[in-house]
């Protein structure tokens, strides 16, 4: 459970720094799984689980009405969860552990992007109806919305990374306590297809379509003839 508590915290400051703060790369999510690895205690898993998801999101950008999925809370319950079922468990099971930790990093980022929308809505409505035209008051009331804005922020993504990542670690402890050995193996053979799926999904613009599969072609033949 403290893990949990100081994950959460981690992810508000995160958020902070993300949303309304000075935006330095620690909320991306290969530094965000990077910390948390560092935390748990490890630090390759942590590392391996942030980078995928950076390479993931990379090709999600918030534009023409696309919401962005949330990287924080993403990275945090992922690498948390992967770092924490290693730790706790002692499952030498070390890709597995991290594919799950990916899967569970991908599916949070997506359900908490969605449940920030009406959260980010109301801070806006409110800060819309702050009436600062009195010119005695406005760097006070500036000040005091900024401080309110960091503090909503903050305990919104605690709030979500505590719920998902105890939700998380209870299930995926269930999970790949019922996986076997040999089952898991087969992990092994879908992580270059994931790579490869990731590739194409971030470079797939139409300006880049026939250089893609010419290369493709090309990889192809290289790889039969040798």
């Amino acid at each position: 459970m403290s893990f949990i508590v100081e994950l959460s915290l981690i992810a508000g400051l995160l958020a902070i720094d993300d949303r309304a703060g000075w935006q330095s790369l620690l909320a991306q999510p290969v530094f965000a799984g990077s910390l948390v690895g560092l935390v748990v205690g490890e630090f390759q898993v942590g590392v391996a689980v942030g980078l995928v998801l950076e390479i993931i999101w990379l090709s999600i950008l918030p534009m023409r009405g696309q919401r962005r999925p949330d990287q924080v809370a993403g990275a945090v319950v992922g690498a948390g969860t992967a770092g924490l079922l290693l730790r706790l468990t002692a499952d030498p099971r070390i890709l597995l552990i991290t594919a799950v930790g990916i899967l569970v990093g991908l599916i949070v980022g997506e359900v908490t992007g969605r449940l920030l929308s009406p959260f980010n809505r109301f801070q806006n409505v409110v800060l819309g109806r702050v009436d600062l035209r009195n010119s005695s008051r406005i760097a006070s009331g500036l000040l005091g919305l900024q401080l309110a804005s960091l503090v909503y922020i903050f305990l919104v993504e605690g709030l979500l990374v505590f719920t998902f990542l105890s939700l998380s670690l209870n299930v995926t402890e269930w999970l790949t306590g019922a996986v076997s050995l040999v089952g898991s193996q087969g992990w092994l053979r879908l992580l270059p297809i994931i790579g490869a799926a990731s590739l194409i999904h971030l470079y797939w613009q139409h300006s880049l379509k026939r250089v893609l599969v010419m290369f493709t072609v090309l990889t192809v033949l290289v790889l039969w003839i040798t």
